[in-house]
């Protein structure tokens, strides 16, 4: 029997303007990091080191996203 889809609310906070950082957050539980590096966005998963690279930010949130749903579900 399949589980039925639970809505989440993510939030993104603006943590710094230079460089770009934001931060996502599912409620009070940290997703991820991500950084304006050049012209592209560079997203940090809680416990990895190496980042995803994304041309757009909405790119590197949905990447944040899929990596928190696959480690975390």
């Amino acid at each position: 029997m399949a589980r039925k889809n639970k809505p989440i609310e993510v939030n993104l906070k603006d943590v710094s303007d230079s460089p770009e950082t934001y931060e996502l957050w599912d409620g009070k539980k940290y997703i991820g990091t991500i950084r304006k590096d050049g012209d592209r966005y560079l997203s940090f998963v809680e416990s990895n080191d190496t980042p995803f690279k994304s041309v757009k930010l909405d790119d590197a949130i949905n990447e944040l996203l899929m990596q928190y749903n696959l480690h975390n579900h």
